[in-house]
């Protein structure tokens, strides 16, 4: 049986997966917990710790999200790399609050996944889809998760 944080989060990549290309999906990811994790840092500056916490949980989730599709299969190496790197950051994420300076935590989340924001935002860019990607029109047939994953560690992206 799953976790229904596990599943809330395997239900939102569903619906970003199945509307949009594969690489604007982990780029709209990357974005969505960038604006959770500013909000994390802002609700802790501002010492409401109830919604500091709501916001890393919700971080938390696009990040699960992202390391629960990972493939293990041609590219093996680099989706393990990912796999460190998303649990990571919800272990750092996680333990945010209880850190002396909150706001600094945050940062530090920040400036990791705005690191990566940026590299996929240039692989999108590569391929010939948008540098960024707000608010861009969804490419191609309709897409379920099964169907087609954002594979994103397989090599598989296509803009």
């Amino acid at each position: 049986m799953r976790n229904s944080a596990y599943s809330k989060a395997l239900n939102a990549y569903a619906v970003a997966n199945s509307t949009v290309p594969p690489l604007v999906a982990v780029v709209r990811l990357y974005e969505r917990a960038m604006i959770h994790l500013h909000a994390a840092r802002d609700a802790a500056a501002a010492r409401r710790f109830e919604d500091h916490h709501a916001a890393i949980q919700r971080a938390v989730m696009v990040f699960a999200g992202l390391d629960s599709i990972l493939i293990f299969g041609k590219y093996e190496d680099v989706a393990w790399t990912l796999r460190r790197f998303y649990r990571r950051l919800i272990a750092q994420a996680g333990a945010a609050a209880s850190r002396k300076d909150p706001v600094a935590a945050c940062d530090s989340l920040i400036s990791q996944t705005s690191f990566m924001l940026k590299a996929w935002q240039a692989i999108a860019a590569e391929r010939g889809g948008p540098s960024t990607v707000v608010g861009a029109p969804a490419k191609g047939p309709h897409a379920s998760v099964v169907g087609r994953t954002m594979d994103h560690a397989h090599g598989g992206l296509s803009a």
